[in-house]
């Protein structure tokens, strides 16, 4: 399992009250990876992944995760662009 951080539907829905994203209309562990929690999450603006960065992981490496993410996905490799929360 690779869900550490277990997030209540009723506070991510109150979390994205905060962004131009809609209501949250579902979420779904991925139970997939071995670090950090992931959720699939639909909004009434289309699906989005949540990336919940564990400890392991230092607040100042953030800006590096978040830029090399933005950077393929922008070059075209397959995969989400980041939307920092």
């Amino acid at each position: 399992m690779a869900v550490y951080t277990k997030v209540p539907k009723n506070a991510l829905a109150a979390m994205l009250s905060n962004y131009e994203l809609g209501l949250l209309v579902d979420m779904v562990e991925i139970l997939e990876g071995v670090e950090n929690s992931n959720y699939l999450i639909h909004t009434e603006m289309g699906p989005y992944i949540l990336t919940l960065y564990e400890k392991r992981v230092q607040s100042e490496d953030l800006p590096f995760f978040i830029g090399l993410m933005k950077h393929a996905a922008l070059k075209g490799i397959p995969c989400p662009l980041p939307f920092p929360m």
